[in-house]
């Protein structure tokens, strides 16, 4: 091997790590902000469920109400 085959292979490594590297941190952040999203997801469905608990409960006392009113 002569000089200029050893100059382009040592900066082919290293235009490849260059670009290697932002890529694979782009990757991890992705991963974790969509394991964030599914998190939030799942947060917002427990809140729904208790909203919808909640709902229930003050139809309930409202009827109850209503049938107190017209004794």
């Amino acid at each position: 091997m002569d000089n200029t085959t050893i100059i382009l292979l040592l900066s082919f490594i290293a235009s490849l790590i260059a670009v290697m590297t932002p890529i694979i941190k782009l990757n991890s952040s992705i991963t974790k902000l969509n394991i964030t999203i599914d998190n939030i997801n799942k947060l917002i469905e427990k809140d729904e469920a208790l909203l919808v608990s909640h709902t229930n409960i003050l139809d309930n006392h409202e009827i109850r109400i209503d049938r107190l009113e017209h004794k």
